[in-house]
């Protein structure tokens, strides 16, 4: 897009930061990483509240660079009243020059809103374009299968290289009913390639566990230990050793099948919700140092329990933002958290947040 504005990452950059991938393709139509670089910076804000990244840090520079490019790159359609994003290549890299992928539409609405909302928060003028093409970016839906297509034209049961449409559930979180999720995961799950990237079954870990079902969860993880190869147990690309070596993308999405799926974890504006389950096989799950707000936090769940315990205040994170935190739980109790403090509670959704008045005391 010659015309285009704003900021555009590469999509495999080196010193330089400039597109150094030896097929072009990738650089030109791959453009979701300029969402998702935004998400990141979204998450980073609800996590920390550290408005000095975006003030004089240049954060704001990226978020708002990330929104030009949007609004310079989508097109408007009369016939469908709504923008588009045409000629792309969406997250299933089997697919090229495709129009309105529903992964890279949905990343760049987020990230229009987040700097619609950012630039209120820091009071500076911004485009209402913004807005508007948020509003109205084309997000595809099939009303009567009730799933999402991984672009305009996708024929339901085509070949899929990895996690794609999967990840509007998460981690966009972009709302849904559990029938919508449930399909689409159903949709996709048969025909994602079985020799494809290894990052690609944590995310269906992730849903089926949103979704209560354990077992389907566990059977897509177990799908990951094939692509790490020995002796020295190093995460590859694909299952069978081929493709990029020490895959960092691999293992994280492993990773983030254990912090998202088994404890439910979820980054709100406003709070960290959980919900966690566990399957038959692990007795215990534990998690230390879990930062928010400028706590770390020691997470323990199992045996029908969990409990929390505020180990650090400050400390390394002393140049962040901090605020004393209260945990709540379904059955309505809210919990102070205070340094040294365990607090336990039955195992069940809840949420952390900053602490309010009120909160009950230990």
């Amino acid at each position: 897009c010659v015309v285009c504005q704003g900021v555009k990452f590469p999509w495999e950059s080196a010193v330089s930061g400039r597109e150094v991938c030896t097929e072009p393709v990738y650089g030109l139509q791959e453009i979701h990483i300029n969402g998702d670089v935004s998400l990141a910076f979204r998450q980073y804000l609800h996590l920390t509240q550290d408005l000095s990244l975006f003030t004089e840090g240049g954060g704001w520079e990226v978020v708002r660079g990330v929104a030009e490019y949007w609004a310079s790159r989508v097109t408007w359609s009369q016939e469908e009243q709504s923008y588009h994003l045409t000629g792309v290549m969406p997250p299933d890299e089997y697919q090229r020059n495709v129009d309105n992928s529903v992964y890279t539409n949905t990343v760049a609405q987020l990230s229009l809103q987040f700097a619609v909302d950012l630039a209120a928060v820091l009071q500076v003028p911004h485009p209402s374009q913004w807005q508007e093409i948020a509003d109205k970016i084309k997000i595809p839906f099939d009303p009567e299968v009730k799933y999402h297509p991984e672009f305009d034209g996708y024929t339901a049961g085509s070949p899929v290289k990895q996690a794609d449409a999967v990840m509007l559930g998460f981690p966009l979180e972009f709302p849904m009913t559990p029938e919508v999720r449930r399909h689409d995961l159903e949709m996709y799950e048969p025909v994602t390639d079985p020799e494809g990237p290894a990052m690609t079954w944590g995310v269906f870990a992730v849903g089926w566990l949103e979704l209560g079902e354990v077992s389907r969860a566990q059977e897509q993880l177990n799908k990951s230990y094939r692509n790490i190869q020995e002796p020295f147990q190093v995460w590859s690309e694909q299952a069978d050793g081929g493709g990029a070596v020490n895959f960092l993308t691999g293992m994280g999405g492993f990773l983030q099948a254990v912090l998202y799926g088994y404890t439910g974890f979820r980054i709100k504006v406003d709070c960290l919700t959980f919900d966690p389950v566990l399957p038959s096989d692990i007795s215990e799950l534990r998690l230390r140092g879990v930062c928010y707000l400028g706590n770390k936090l020691d997470w323990r769940f199992g045996g029908g329990s969990m409990s929390v315990c505020v180990t650090m205040v400050g400390g390394s994170q002393g140049h962040l933002p901090h605020w004393d935190l209260q945990l709540s739980v379904s059955s309505g109790e809210t919990y102070p958290l205070a340094l040294g403090r365990l607090v336990h509670v039955p195992m069940g959704p809840g949420e952390l947040r900053r602490q309010v008045s009120g909160c009950r005391l230990l």
